[in-house]
């Protein structure tokens, strides 16, 4: 399928918005009328005797006008409101900021054409599609983000992002404290500090050498609210997104945990800054729980250097302290497909200019990227967690936001299996819902990320144009 090319030969993005002044809307109501159209013809046809439910007296009965003359009524009421009440930013190319942008038509197809069947991505069984793509999707995200066997889901919003990365922070750093009381053997000759500080793969490792114990470990993590108070610091930028407080609430790491560090004069945590952090804390023997680095801040769109976070863990890994790391690229994730090829290669920096042309990523032939930022996203790969929300620079409607792990293994670390839901033991997408904070979600979501992707191949020939776009429009 021609949707599916990772390397098309043509994208032009002004044929994937209505436009500022409906310029496809033509086309907008073309493919949304054949998106009903099957639809109805589905319903129409699906078990052919059954008799019809709502009869032509029923129709043509007092009541019946009568309420669909009071609905009509509340939709133009609703028209109306919205038309004069809403600020019109992107109605006529006036707004050129994000958070009420333009979005992509094949999103908002899909979404309306997915809410008709009403699927509920919490079970399978409920939406055998749309949870199939969600699945996709999450691959996608990890593919993305470099990882090679990691895996990732679709959630409401960044926030909701944000706390599950801290959630999986909280729960694999107290796995080991877990290991001292149910698999003594896996750690034996650790103290707590060691334990406070091993490494995540390593402790995943172990997980997996415990057997059938993942139930009891999990039952001994901080899940039972023990040792939250011995976990550590979860440093964050002063940039950061307040939804950083509200997670450390909820999670019961607690307000006091978290850790302002001071930014540079590019708004960008100041890794010096952090290390004299972590050593002052450690000459406490205060573990760290984590750190988080942003790319995108929300207010000044400014990206940290996560190679150098990642740099100093490896430095740190060395004196015995060790850290999880999680990026908030809620703005900025998908700014990460501008360095990618068709098959998902992360290009040498002195190579993009070519990639670039070769694509039409830019109108200008200049290096719009500095080589710090490429620096910072090619280290994405080397980190746990990352939060990305395709409703930001994805453009797709609200509310998709998005969470990709490093390694497929974490997930079980925060699942829980509702008995009337789940059957333990099958697999994704069957078992989405065990595996993330929220229940019942909508199908459509998933399906609006889904199309945009497919049409917008995630690399510089698709998304990644996009992205240039945006950069260039900025």
């Amino acid at each position: 399928m021609e949707s599916l090319d990772k390397d098309p030969k043509y994208t032009d993005l002004n044929a994937l918005f209505i436009g500022d002044k409906a310029e496809n809307g033509d086309l907008y109501k073309e493919l949304l009328n054949k998106l009903v159209d099957e639809h109805l013809g589905w319903r129409k046809n699906y078990i052919t005797q059954d008799k019809n439910m709502i009869s032509p007296q029923e129709q043509d009965s007092t009541e019946f006008k009568g309420t669909v003359e009071r609905m009509r009524n509340v939709l133009d009421e609703l028209s109306q409101r919205i038309r004069t009440e809403s600020v019109p930013w992107h109605s006529a190319g006036r707004y050129w900021g994000h958070m009420n942008s333009e979005t992509l038509m094949p999103s908002l197809l899909a979404y309306n054409y997915a809410m008709l069947w009403n699927g509920n991505n919490v079970a399978y069984e409920s939406s055998p599609a749309t949870s199939q793509m969600e699945e996709e999707v999450g691959h996608e995200f990890a593919s993305m983000m470099g990882y090679k066997n990691g895996w990732g889901h679709i959630v409401a919003d960044g926030s909701l992002a944000n706390l599950e990365g801290l959630w999986y922070a909280r729960n694999i750093k107290s796995l080991p404290l877990a290991m001292k009381e149910v698999t003594p053997e896996l750690v034996k000759g650790l103290d707590e500090w060691q334990l406070l500080n091993m490494p995540t793969k390593k402790i995943m490792d172990l997980v997996s050498k415990s057997g059938n114990k993942m139930d009891d470990l999990k039952a001994k993590s901080a899940r039972s609210g023990k040792n939250l108070q011995k976990l550590g610091k979860w440093l964050v930028p002063q940039t950061k997104h307040y939804s950083w407080m509200k997670a450390a609430d909820i999670i019961g790491i607690g307000l006091d945990q978290v850790v302002p560090v001071p930014v540079d004069n590019n708004f960008r945590m100041d890794i010096d800054a952090l290390e004299s952090t972590i050593n002052r804390l450690a000459a406490d023997h205060t573990p760290i729980l984590g750190v988080v680095g942003v790319a995108g801040t929300t207010e000044e769109g400014a990206v940290d250097e996560i190679d150098k976070i990642v740099e100093l863990r490896n430095k740190m890994a060395k004196q015995g302290i060790y850290f999880y790391i999680h990026v908030d690229a809620a703005y900025g994730g998908y700014l990460r497909t501008i360095f990618l090829d068709k098959d998902n290669n992360f290009v040498p920096y002195d190579k993009l200019p070519e990639l670039h042309k070769k694509y039409g990523v830019f109108t200008e032939e200049k290096q719009y990227i500095k080589p710090e930022v490429y620096k910072a996203y090619k280290a994405f790969d080397e980190v746990e967690s990352i939060t990305i929300d395709p409703h930001k620079m994805g453009y797709v409607p609200y509310a998709a936001g998005g969470i990709v792990i490093q390694d497929v293994r974490m997930r079980d670390v925060i699942s829980y299996f509702a008995t009337y839901v789940f059957e333990k033991g099958a697999d994704i997408p069957a078992l989405l819902g065990a595996y993330i904070l929220e229940g019942s979600k909508a199908g459509a979501t998933a399906a609006s990320v889904w199309a945009a992707h497919h049409v917008l191949p995630l690399n510089a020939s698709g998304y990644g144009k996009l992205q240039g776009a945006s950069v260039e429009g900025s």
